[in-house]
């Protein structure tokens, strides 16, 4: 699967509102899927809630220019071409606008030297007053992240509810662990404040992540890293 933007980034879709709806119908069956025979009801239901946000999303009008990028969407192109699930077609045809950003609090103190040349993600719906979105709104965060090979993005928590929806494999560690290879497709859950970690192996880490709750207050690195 080709990239559609490489590091100096063009746009090549005529028409990003379509793109996202085919994307967010995707993303909506995808949930669907993955409530199904969630064996924790509590996830089961935070992916029908999530569902339901995702239907009720609408396209903002697209960004007059490209949007910067970061030095990890280097990995872009390599990423899709690990992917193992279809969302990665619908999400690569909205790469043109996606708007790539950074945790404040990382930026303030990285985890390591080489963490911030290798870690981004991409914002797709939002609140208002949060990083450029291709839609509004203030109930729910969706977007990519994206992990250069080999790297790990240590042991963290935030208030909010999330799901993360795997498209490339990698290692997940939630609470007192132990790490767990996921395939692409596995829909993963975080309750509010649950510490939970996660590494890219050879190749990037490519994932959809889905907040609910508390939008404002972004992750914190926790003391102790597995």
């Amino acid at each position: 699967m080709r990239g559609r933007f490489g590091m100096g980034g063009s746009i090549a879709h005529p028409d990003p509102a379509a793109a996202l709806a085919a994307f967010l119908v995707a993303l909506d069956a995808a949930l669907d899927r993955a409530a199904a025979p969630a064996a924790d009801a509590g996830a089961a239901a935070t992916l029908r809630e999530l569902a339901t946000l995702v239907r009720s999303l609408k396209a903002n009008a697209p960004p007059r220019e490209t949007p910067p990028r970061l030095p990890v969407c280097r990995y872009w192109n390599a990423a899709l071409e690990s992917a193992g699930d279809p969302l990665a077609g619908a999400l690569d045809a909205l790469a043109p606008w996606l708007s790539w950003t950074q945790n404040p609090n990382y930026r303030r103190r990285p985890p390591d030297a080489a963490f911030l040349d290798n870690y981004g993600y991409a914002v797709i719906a939002g609140p208002a007053d949060g990083p450029p979105a291709l839609a509004t709104d203030p109930r729910l965060a969706l977007g990519a992240l994206l992990l250069g090979p080999g790297r790990h993005y240590p042991l963290h928590a935030h208030p909010a509810v999330e799901v993360y929806y795997t498209l490339t494999p990698g290692e997940w560690w939630r609470d007192d662990g132990p790490w767990r290879l996921e395939p692409p497709g596995t829909a993963i859950h975080h309750p509010p404040d649950v510490r939970h970690a996660t590494r890219a192996g050879a190749v990037p880490l490519l994932a959809l992540y889905l907040w609910r709750g508390d939008l404002a207050t972004h992750a914190s690195l926790t003391p102790a890293a597995p």
